[in-house]
């Protein structure tokens, strides 16, 4: 029996397309997850906002002086990172314990408010909330501190540009 040509091409033609069936979806979805794994090394890292190396305000609180550090100085009327700083008499750090960060607009008929959750940094006596009062104007800072040695607070004002 001799091998008919054309059943060979047939056969060699069938057998390629089953390849390229199989195969199609797999070199898709391998090229799929390349595509995005580059994609995401290729990404920039989040900006870095430089902090100001002098407060913008500062208040005493006790025997402790609250330091304020944002971009400038002063707040903006979008989102702020805003650092609290702790220092005693002698201009070291200290841990004040649990602080709260409150920001007041105070207008005819009405009082805007804007909250941030204050955390703790790596460092004692360094903290890191953000606020975003929405509006330019002069609003009043309260800053709260409450710990097992101390419980006070104290209000200063703070420009909103």
């Amino acid at each position: 029996m001799a091998n008919n040509p054309s059943t060979d091409k047939k056969r060699f033609g069938v057998r390629t397309l089953l390849y390229l069936v199989y195969a199609a979806p797999v070199l898709i979805v391998l090229g799929l997850c390349g595509y995005l794994g580059y994609s995401r090394l290729a990404q920039k890292p989040p900006p870095v906002r430089k902090v100001s190396a002098k407060p913008f305000a500062t208040v005493k609180i006790n025997d402790l002086t609250a330091g304020l550090f944002a971009q400038g100085d002063a707040l903006q009327a979008s989102g702020n990172d805003v650092f609290i700083e702790f220092r005693d008499a002698q201009g070291k750090l200290v841990d004040a314990g649990e602080v709260s960060f409150e920001l007041d607009l105070h207008m005819p008929d009405m009082v805007m408010h804007s909250l941030g959750k204050v955390l703790r940094t790596s460092t004692p006596g360094q903290y890191r909330t953000t606020v975003e009062p929405q509006m330019a104007g002069e609003w009043t800072a309260k800053i709260t501190i409450s710990g097992p040695q101390r419980q006070a607070e104290a209000s200063l004002p703070v420009k909103v540009k």
